[in-house]
């Protein structure tokens, strides 16, 4: 029988006020029981950061909201200027602390050779990397998931998802000095997909208020709460890899509304036919997607314990 349910951006159309409401009594609740007194948001100046920073701050009051920048040598030196721009705007103090002394220690700025210079430079040198190997972001991804990486590969991998996981690390030890809690911000789409890095920034939290939504849905909480239009407009950037400049169109080959449709098609025990046919995709697109559903499911897995009788 076919699915008469149609995908189309409208599918994700909720009532933003309301669930911003929602959001911020949720964030209220669990502070109030927490026993801390504030918040420490990690910000990019991205679309979810900024998002989680301004329902926190409606939630408890600028003063007990801190945005934590990250920086890094080789990280995206535009994501310091969002990030300040966020922060002006909802007018609450930030702290800076540069992850770089921690990514030296740790092998991570010594991945390719030591005389690289700076972030073009390592860019040209991923890109050569992935072209030498006959790879392309993608290809390397499903790699990672598969298991099948070779050792040159797995280093790549493993240094630059040491890059988020030193910032989890510095997160808590701010958190755990000033006695606050921390607030993440991961959605629903990223999570299905397996676009973050277990154990990282984008996957430790005290809270996660945007986890259950997708990307569509928080873009329409941001236009909400009135979140600058440079931010809004910005694509979906996760600052890991140089060169990829939005993760689903580099790994993927799609837009991020794309994925989140085909997800959608999944949620809804949707044929892999009937999606492709709505969305106007190949079915092996689709197949692979949920593959990659399928692959991902280890990286949201924590801590795995047998059930013992």
């Amino acid at each position: 029988m076919v699915n008469d349910i149609r995908l189309s951006p409208e599918a994700f159309k909720i009532d933003a006020r309301e669930w911003c409401r929602q959001i911020e009594e949720f964030i209220k609740e669990v502070f109030v029981k927490s026993n801390r007194d504030g918040i420490v948001v990690p910000i990019s100046g991205g679309l979810d950061s900024s998002v989680v920073a301004a329902l926190c701050t409606r939630a408890v009051g600028k003063e007990r909201v801190t945005g934590l920048m990250l920086p890094e040598r080789l990280g995206n030196p535009e994501a310091d200027r969002y990030g300040l721009m966020i922060a002006g705007h909802l007018d609450i103090r930030t702290m800076k602390i540069n992850i770089s002394p921690i990514l030296r220690g740790a092998g991570t700025s010594n991945m390719f050779i030591s005389a690289i210079s700076g972030r073009d430079f390592w860019k040209d040198t991923v890109n050569r990397y992935l072209e030498k190997r006959n790879r392309t972001a993608k290809k390397l991804y499903m790699e990672t998931l598969k298991g099948s990486l070779d050792a040159n590969s797995r280093k790549l991998v493993a240094g630059v998802s040491s890059k988020q996981r030193a910032r989890l690390l510095v997160t808590y030890k701010v958190a755990e000095e000033n006695n606050l809690i921390v607030a993440g911000s991961a959605h629903r789409t990223e999570q299905m997909v397996g676009l973050f890095v277990k154990y990282g920034i984008d996957d430790g939290a005290d809270i996660m208020p945007l986890k259950n939504l997708y990307r569509s849905q928080t873009l329409q909480l941001a236009e909400h709460l009135g979140i600058p239009t440079e931010i809004l407009h910005r694509s979906p950037n996760p600052d890991i890899l140089p060169g990829i400049t939005d993760k689903y169109q580099g790994y993927f080959g799609l837009d991020y509304l794309k994925v989140e449709l085909i997800l959608l098609g999944f949620q809804k025990e949707m044929s892999g036919d009937e999606i492709a046919g709505q969305l106007g995709v190949d079915v092996k697109t689709v197949v692979e997607m949920e593959e990659i559903v399928r692959l991902s499911e280890s990286s949201r897995s924590h801590a795995l314990a047998p059930e013992l009788s």
